[in-house]
C-alpha cells in the first residue's frame, strides 16, 4: 500500500502511489438492494437509493449526511466488497467529516504536514488532492470517487477483515491516533443497517439464520473433545463460521425479540415467546444492541469475534427452553436430559430447534460439518 503518515486532523500524505486490483468475485455478506427481511439470502451486497434515505435521523444523522452515507454503500458494489468494508468507510467518513462534503479542510486552520508543507485535504475522506495519488480536487470533492479511493486501498490491507474496523480505517488514513475511528463504529453499523434495510438470511418469516448462507458447523451439540483452556467439553451450542475470513462476519438476531443481556463476550435475546438465544465470543464494542433494545428478525446485531475460550474466529451460536410459552419448543430434549451438567439445564439443540420450523440450520448443499 501507498506509505504516508497522518497529521493531527487525520489528512493522509502519501508517497509512492499504488495499484490495487480488486476481485469483483470476493466473498461477500449479505444485503440485497433495498435488503428486507424475507429477501433471499445471496451473500451479495446491493446499491441504496440515496434520494430514498429515512426522514428521520439515524444515529444522529440526517439528510445530505444519509445520502453521503449511501454513496460510500454503493461504491463497494462494484468492487465486490462486503458489508463490513461499507461499515468502515461509512465509520471513516465520519471521523473525517461527519458525513458532509466539506470543501476546505486541515490548512484552514493552520495545520501543516509533518515536513512543514500545506495539507490539502477535502471531501468525506479529507483526502490530499495536491498530493496527487488521491486525485485532483474536484475528483476528491465526488463523493462516489472519494469512497472508491477509500475502499480500493481499504481490500489492499493484509488481513483487513480481521483487523478492529479502527484500525483497518487507519491503516488508509494513517490518523494520528489509531482508535480514532473507534466511537464512530455503533453509528455507522446502525446507519447502514437502516439504509440496507436490514435483513439476515432468509428464514420462515418467524425466524431467521445467524449468519449469511455459507458458513460451516465447526462443532456440535452434545460431549466433545476440545484442548482449548476454558471451553466446556459439553457443548450446549453449534459453532458457525464462514471461511476464510469469519472474523467480522455480520450476526443476524433470528428472531424478534428483546435484549437481556450483554457482558464479556455473549449477548442474548428473549423472543416474546420466552424462549431466549444467546450468541457468544463477540467483542462488545462490535455489538451494536444494549440490553432493554428490542430487535426484529433478521436485524444485524454483532460481528463475529474470538473473545472468551475460543480457537478462533466463530459464532457460538444456543438456545434456551426455559420461559418459553410454544409448547414444541419445550417439548425438546434440553442438555441436562442428554447428560450434560447441570448449568446447561434449558438449553436445547439448535438444529432440532430450526427442525420445528421447517428449516435446516445446516444443509448439506451450503453447510460442511466439520
Amino acid at each position: 500500500m501507498a506509505q504516508g503518515t497522518k497529521n493531527l486532523t487525520g489528512a493522509l500524505i502519501i508517497g509512492t502511489p499504488i495499484i490495487v486490483v480488486v476481485s469483483i468475485f470476493a466473498l461477500v455478506l449479505l444485503f440485497m438492494t433495498g435488503g428486507n427481511a424475507s429477501a433471499a439470502c445471496s451473500g451479495v451486497v446491493g446499491t441504496v437509493d440515496p434520494d430514498n434515505v429515512p426522514e428521520e435521523p439515524v444515529a444522529g444523522y440526517s439528510g445530505e449526511q444519509l445520502q453521503n452515507a449511501a454513496l460510500i454503500m454503493n461504491a463497494a458494489v462494484p468492487l465486490g466488497l462486503d458489508r463490513q468494508a461499507q461499515v468502515i468507510a461509512v465509520m471513516t467518513a465520519m471521523g473525517e467529516s461527519s458525513l458532509r462534503n466539506i470543501d476546505f479542510g486541515d490548512d484552514v486552520n493552520g495545520v501543516t504536514n509533518p515536513d512543514g508543507t500545506p495539507t490539502c485535504s477535502l471531501g468525506l475522506f479529507q483526502q490530499q488532492w495536491c498530493i496527487g495519488s488521491w486525485g485532483t480536487k474536484e475528483q476528491v470533492m465526488d463523493p462516489t470517487y472519494a469512497a472508491t479511493q477509500f475502499l480500493t486501498r481499504l481490500a489492499a490491507v493484509d488481513d483487513w477483515t480481521s483487523l478492529e474496523p479502527s484500525i483497518a480505517a487507519h491503516k488508509v488514513q494513517r490518523n494520528a491516533d489509531p482508535f480514532h475511528y473507534e466511537k464512530f463504529f455503533d453509528a455507522a453499523n446502525q446507519v447502514v443497517t437502516a439504509l440496507a434495510g436490514g435483513g439476515g438470511c432468509t428464514g420462515t418469516g418467524a425466524i431467521q439464520f445467524p449468519l449469511s448462507e455459507g458458513y460451516n458447523m465447526t462443532s456440535g451439540f452434545g460431549p466433545r473433545s476440545i484442548s482449548v483452556p476454558g471451553a466446556p467439553s459439553w457443548h450446549a451450542a453449534v459453532d458457525l463460521q464462514h471461511w476464510p475470513n469469519p472474523c467480522g462476519d455480520q450476526i443476524y438476531s433470528i428472531s424478534a425479540g428483546t435484549v437481556t443481556y450483554k457482558a464479556g463476550y455473549q449477548l442474548t435475546v428473549k423472543a416474546p415467546e420466552g424462549w431466549s438465544v444467546s450468541y457468544l465470543h463477540m467483542r462488545m464494542d462490535q455489538v451494536s444492541v444494549d440490553v432493554g433494545d428490542t430487535v426484529t428478525a433478521g436485524q444485524p446485531i454483532a460481528l463475529v469475534g474470538n473473545e472468551g475460550p475460543s480457537s478462533g474466529c466463530h459464532l457460538d451460536f444456543r438456545i434456551n427452553q426455559i420461559g418459553s410459552t410454544d409448547q414444541a419448543v419445550l417439548s425438546l430434549p434440553d442438555a441436562v436430559s442428554l447428560g450434560s451438567p447441570a448449568r446447561y439445564a434449558g438449553f436445547v439443540h439448535p438444529e432440532e430447534f430450526y427442525e420445528l420450523f421447517g428449516m435446516e440450520l445446516c444443509p448439506p448443499s451450503s453447510c460442511e460439518r466439520q
